[in-house]
């Protein structure tokens, strides 16, 4: 059964302006405007129950990569005890490709309230939105980072999904560094190399099984010519009753003025699927479409390039084994071609560049 667009009606925004002002009032936030807790431990009074990570992700002018993620615990296991990781991807301009996840006890995490300030044995991130200063120690791998915001911190509305009737289920996320400048001091096997470029940088976390709840998502973020651009389609497994709904949320800033976070008129057409590693596919067309009285706004996406794929299947046993023995859940991260094509009544421009997307499968 397809799953439905949330239609973009006067009764519709009501409905969510609602939800959304529940939402600010729950989370003790005031206003649009992303503030310096915010990237805090927002787990830090229910660690028990909630999973929670902070995301870094650097675009190198050399062509290599390196994504960097701090955890309390996998996203898997919300309930389970804390398990502090830190997961580094590098990733040379020649393809080599490093995976390291080293896990912690629970003694060596640390995290404040007030800002970004995570520790994780050796490893460390603080931040104050404006500038953000990562060490890490993973192996033989020692690296120094800073990353320069360069586009508007951002939330959509509230920052928050709720996914039961109840409003006890929830998935939370907020963007500090929609898009950012970076420069880093990267030794690896004890050469040291100094580089510059391009950064990200969110920050999630939640109290459920995503994949009780959730079938899939895209989401993806771009930095073409002056243009920062964040869009995301959830596809859920049944909302509030209401069947399969796709969820979307979108942004676009020029240099440091938002141009919109309008989520409602967000659409996404997917074509030409190829086979994907694990049993599932993906698209090598997406063509996203926003329209309103103010214009429209078109990004097309197009020869993505498969830069990772990841099982995400969790252990089950028993009866569960049984019923989710058909399920094949992956995460396939890509860089394709994008090209933004802006018609308001304000602002027309047109503009290609490249855009880092995933595909997150749950069953």
């Amino acid at each position: 059964m397809a799953a439905h667009d949330i239609p973009d009606t006067p009764e519709i925004r009501a409905t969510m302006e609602k939800s959304q002002a529940e939402g600010m009032t729950a989370l003790g936030l005031s206003s649009s405007v992303v503030e310096p807790w915010e990237d805090g431990y927002r787990a830090a009074a229910a660690e028990d129950s909630t999973f929670e990570w902070w995301y870094f992700d650097c675009q190198f002018d050399d062509g290599s990569t390196l994504v960097v993620t701090f955890s309390n615990k996998p996203h898997t296991d919300p309930s389970g005890p804390l398990v502090p990781t830190v997961l580094v991807i590098r990733q040379l301009p020649d393809g080599t490709r490093r995976h390291l996840e080293p896990t912690f006890a629970p003694g060596d995490f640390t995290a404040s309230t007030d800002t970004c300030d995570v520790r994780i044995g050796p490893n460390t991130v603080r931040g104050d939105l404006t500038t953000y200063d990562l060490h890490l120690e993973v192996e033989d791998l020692v690296a120094d980072v800073t990353i320069t915001r360069a586009a508007p911190s951002w939330r959509p509305g509230a920052g928050i999904n709720f996914f039961d009737s109840a409003r006890s289920h929830y998935l939370a996320w907020v963007v500090p560094v929609p898009y950012g400048t970076v420069t880093a001091a990267i030794t690896e096997a004890g050469a040291t190399t100094q580089l510059t470029g391009s950064a990200y940088h969110d920050h999630n976390w939640g109290n459920h099984l995503m994949g009780s709840f959730l079938d899939h998502w895209y989401w993806g973020r771009a930095h073409v010519g002056d243009y920062t651009i964040v869009y995301v389609r959830m596809t859920t497994k049944g909302f509030m009753g209401f069947g399969e709904i796709n969820i979307p949320t979108f942004y676009l800033a020029k240099g440091q003025t938002l141009v919109t976070d309008d989520l409602l008129p967000l659409r996404l057409v997917t074509s030409g699927d190829v086979p994907g590693p694990g049993h599932q596919t993906y698209p090598t067309r997406m063509e996203w479409s926003w329209h309103t009285d103010r214009g429209s706004i078109t990004m097309t996406a197009t020869n993505p390039k498969l830069i990772e794929s990841l099982d995400m299947a969790v252990p089950r046993h028993g009866i569960s084994k049984l019923v989710h023995a058909g399920e094949h859940p992956m995460y396939y991260d890509f860089n394709a071609d994008l090209e933004l094509d802006i018609r308001l009544d304000d602002l027309t421009d047109h503009v290609v560049g490249r855009t880092l997307y995933e595909k997150m499968m749950f069953r």
